[in-house]
């Protein structure tokens, strides 16, 4: 009679720690989830590291490279060199969806103007 009592107990014991070890705070289910969260990290931190060389290289061909910075200038800032015309043209909106009047300020004020006849 013990020894059947013993078994139970042994057997309760032996079921209980097997539940631990896979659902428990430290258990398998937990490992995987924390291990499958490591991987996506390790793939998002090569994403950054990638785009970090990306920026690094930029930022040294502006500081080394005159044409570089000219084309910054020029595509960016709108900057002309001198006896150079700038011509603005309407933008496409169907190349650029969602693009609202206050992305480009001399657009939306060329389009909302009337316009002006000669005498």
């Amino acid at each position: 009679m013990l020894s059947s009592v013993l078994a139970v107990i042994m057997g309760l014991l032996l079921l209980g720690l097997a539940v631990q070890a896979v659902f428990g705070p430290t258990g398998y289910l937990k490992m995987n989830r924390l291990e499958e969260e490591i991987q996506s990290l390790v793939r998002e931190k090569e994403v950054l590291e990638s785009g970090n060389r990306q920026v690094m290289g930029e930022i040294e061909s502006l500081k080394t490279d005159p044409a570089a910075i000219e084309k910054i200038a020029r595509e960016e800032l709108g900057l002309v060199r001198e006896g150079e015309i700038k011509i603005v043209t309407k933008p496409d909106f169907q190349e650029s969806p969602g693009a609202g009047a206050g992305e480009n300020d001399s657009t939306a004020l060329s389009s909302e103007q009337p316009p002006q006849q000669t005498p």
